[in-house]
């Protein structure tokens, strides 16, 4: 048997790690091995704040503000959408207690590389600074190429996390839609009182090489009078 020298033997010490790693690549992305995947980057891009000031007298008014954040770097073009509808007046309606505002969520996003997909969303509404509801409207889901994995409004007011949406993507697909409808319910029954929360998009992909994540928040203020 020949005798292996030193340029051999590294030879085949670096074969003996990147043909693994490149099977297991091969059989995660074809489906056959499952469990979590191991993000390379995660990106948390600049809040997005909207800031709003209560009306005197008591009124609702119609707001209709959108708040869009484009990202276009590392395989991803993506656009996040929060559109702010309306401020309802809970005074002025069978709903008690407190007043809500009315919200739309959307994401667009593409792979730009063919050989990349995205895998999976997830929206996430959290840390409101007083007690507060998010209610999500399941009627008003629409999604294209992502799945519905979970989705939950916590009730407890001393609750972190107000609620989130949880979306997989399917049949690597490098392109994908999603829209939400929800209302944020201010508890209280004064309009004295000040909320802030803040709205999460989250979303990982595969850009052809490595697993990323794109963290976009928004930052949302209602003042007290």
């Amino acid at each position: 048997m020949k005798k292996l020298n030193g340029r051999e033997i590294k030879a085949l010490f670096v074969l003996s790690i990147v043909v693994p790693v490149g099977l297991l690549t091969t059989l995660r992305l074809s489906g056959v091995l499952k469990g979590p995947i191991t993000i390379s980057e995660t990106t948390t891009l600049k809040a997005v704040k909207w800031e709003f000031q209560r009306p005197v007298p008591d009124q609702s008014i119609d707001i209709y503000d959108n708040l869009d954040a484009t990202y276009v770097d590392n395989g991803l073009s993506a656009t996040f959408r929060l559109e702010i509808w309306k401020y309802i007046n809970g005074s002025m309606s069978w709903i008690p207690p407190g007043d809500w505002v009315d919200m739309g969520i959307r994401i667009n996003a593409t792979i730009i590389n063919p050989n990349g997909f995205v895998n999976g969303v997830n929206v996430i509404f959290r840390n409101d600074s007083r007690p507060s509801h998010v209610n999500l409207l399941r009627t008003y889901l629409k999604f294209s190429n992502l799945s519905l994995v979970d989705i939950k409004e916590d009730r407890n007011l001393e609750s972190y996390t107000k609620a989130y949406i949880k979306l997989s993507a399917v049949n690597h697909q490098n392109r994908i839609y999603f829209s939400a409808f929800a209302h944020w319910n201010l508890l209280d029954a004064s309009s004295d009182l000040t909320h802030q929360m803040e709205l999460t998009y989250e979303l990982t992909y595969y850009n052809g090489t490595a697993y990323n994540k794109i963290i976009q928040p928004f930052q949302l203020s209602v003042f007290g009078r």
